[in-house]
């Protein structure tokens, strides 16, 4: 009985770089690479032939991009108005938002900038934070220094309030 166990277990090894593997753990890895793009892949022999065929020539179909042509497209890139040092070019969010609750009649009764950041949560703007609360009031102040404003606004003690008449 042990002669057909070892038999049977010498028919399922291979000897594999001076050691005794079993078929099922021979595994195979590659790795093809082209500019900046990698592709590494590892596992069962087959599937690593199968994928590296089509890694490969995928990779190949890439255009290599150098450092210097990076550089060369990214200042010819540049869009009309865009800012040179800081982010780029920002789509104005707030202002069209806060036209719209002024469509909606939010301002009928005085609202205190506290209330106009809860009203723009469901408008999915940004509305957490220190940075978007003094955007949400430049804004709104904007509005209310703009020549035939609709909206009006006071400070009245150390609180903004915002109203239509």
């Amino acid at each position: 009985m042990t002669n057909q166990v070892t038999k049977k277990l010498k028919s399922e090894t291979k000897l594999f770089i001076g050691r005794e593997l079993k078929l099922s753990e021979v595994k195979k890895r590659f790795r093809v690479r082209n500019g900046e793009i990698e592709i590494e892949y590892e596992g069962p022999l087959a599937e690593v032939n199968k994928r590296f065929d089509k890694a490969y020539d995928w990779v190949t179909s890439q255009k290599i991009v150098t450092s210097k042509e990076k550089e060369e497209t990214t200042d010819q890139g540049k869009v009309a108005g865009q800012k040179d040092k800081r982010g780029g070019y920002h789509k104005p969010m707030y202002g069209e938002k806060i036209d719209e609750l002024i469509e909606e009649g939010f301002f009928k009764k005085r609202k205190s900038l506290d209330e106009v950041v809860v009203g723009l949560v469901p408008k999915n703007v940004p509305t957490r934070g220190q940075n978007a609360r003094n955007a949400i009031l430049n804004n709104l102040r904007r509005k209310i220094a703009s020549k035939n404003a609709v909206l009006k606004g006071a400070k009245e003690e150390d609180v903004w309030y915002f109203w239509v008449d």
